[in-house]
């Protein structure tokens, strides 16, 4: 897992508009078979971080997986999780295959807003997911 620099998410920065929109982005491998290996998992992190942060998004925290990638993220208002997701996408598998691996994600992707007191949680969840695949079916648990 790449660690992201500690941010203090709730301090605004002078002089911006003061935004706190986070959401939790999920996206699967194609079939959600495992073909991110473990070399090829830190060049994804690696690689989503530096394409949000071109986005002009922040990652809060990313995590690769064989067969998934977890990211929680604060956006600014008017961007898109949808675009963002797709540039996420298109660009990661750009990266691997320039760098020797195969790696082809699937459709769709799964979304769910984050409160700014529960960012830290989120973090702390996505931490600690078991490696393997998620099954059939499941989706990320969210606090109700």
């Amino acid at each position: 897992m790449t660690q992201i620099p500690n941010m203090d998410m709730i301090d605004d920065v002078p002089g911006r508009a003061a935004h706190r929109l986070y959401c939790h982005l999920v996206w699967p491998t194609l079939g959600r078979v495992p073909l991110v290996s473990a070399a090829a998992a830190s060049l994804v992190e690696r690689h989503v971080i530096t394409l949000c942060r071109r986005l002009d998004s922040e990652p809060v925290c990313v995590r690769a997986f064989d067969d998934r990638v977890h990211l929680l993220l604060r956006l600014k208002p008017g961007h898109s999780p949808a675009l963002i997701v797709a540039a996420l996408k298109s660009g990661t598998e750009a990266a691997l295959q320039s760098a020797g691996h195969t790696v082809r994600w699937g459709r769709g992707y799964a979304v769910a807003s984050v409160s700014g007191s529960d960012v830290r949680a989120v973090r702390r969840r996505v931490h600690r997911l078991a490696d393997g695949p998620l099954p059939a079916g499941a989706a990320p648990r969210q606090r109700r």
